[in-house]
């Protein structure tokens, strides 16, 4: 019964794709940082903060930093380096879009960058940083799946570029959208066919977003559907008839995905 519930939902998802006639989308939701737990790297480009990572740490700050949350940093430990702008004022000359007058402006440029100390948390002793949860107050469906196939699943604060991610032992989510735990628990049972490769591939992307599409329409979350669809077609063609073809070219490894995770959903509801 089950197996036949899931080819329905993909035969209505693929004469959606087909059609271009799709439910209702809803706004998609980001998990913002709660007020007073925010960390300075929260602020950093994305190359500061992948420094931050590739040092083992997810916070890292300066001397000072450290000081205003009552943690102080070891004797003899290292820092890590960040790039910080150096900037200095400068008085251009615009042109009013409006008026058309000629005026003298102050404005702001990078002239340079400078290397900045930082310490990693691990690095630091003293007071607990004061812990804050950022689970939904609602699992969503398959929630204990993941579990199965060894990831753990974590909620963090929108860092303004994925609302997800996926590494061997661990799915992270940065939204409490259905559809974004969807892709991500894919990519994990994905990874459990063939060791997925590293970054985002156009096959891996379109298996993980379909698959996605897919449980939404099962659970009833249709309004993210949509939003798939253009996901889609951002690592295929904006073309509709080329996307769905892509679609279609990795349509085993989606079926055999969702046959992995429903086999395992029934040991779950078994148990």
């Amino acid at each position: 019964m089950k197996t036949e519930k899931v080819q329905g939902a993909l035969n209505r998802l693929l004469e959606m794709f087909k059609t271009g006639d799709f439910p209702k989308a809803v706004a998609k939701t980001t998990i913002e940082v709660r007020a007073g737990y925010g960390k300075p790297s929260d602020k950093w480009s994305l190359g500061n903060r992948l420094i931050m990572l590739a040092a083992g740490t997810q916070d890292a700050r300066g001397f000072n930093q450290w000081r205003e949350v009552k943690r102080c940093v070891k004797k003899g430990a290292k820092a890590i380096y960040i790039l910080g702008p150096c900037t200095r004022k400068k008085i251009v000359k615009v042109t009013d879009p409006e008026t058309g007058e000629e005026k003298e402006e102050e404005k702001v440029v990078v002239t340079g960058f400078k290397a900045i100390p930082v310490f990693r948390y691990e690095d630091t002793e003293g007071e607990p940083l004061p812990e804050v949860s950022y689970d939904p107050p609602e699992l969503p469906p398959l929630y204990d799946v993941a579990k199965k196939f060894g990831v753990s699943v974590k909620c963090l604060p929108f860092k303004g570029r994925a609302y997800g991610y996926f590494r061997p032992g661990e799915i992270g989510l940065h939204s409490h959208d259905a559809n974004v735990f969807f892709h991500e628990l894919a990519h994990a049972v994905h990874n459990t066919m063939k060791p997925l490769k590293g970054g985002q591939h156009a096959d891996q992307e379109i298996v993980a977003e379909t698959v996605a599409c897919v449980l939404c329409e099962l659970y009833g979350f249709q309004g993210y559907i949509w939003h798939g669809w253009e996901y889609i077609k951002h690592y295929s063609s904006r073309e509709p008839q080329k996307a769905l073809k892509a679609v279609m070219g990795v349509l085993t490894d989606v079926e055999e995905v969702l046959r992995r995770i429903l086999a395992v959903e029934g040991e779950v509801a078994a148990a």
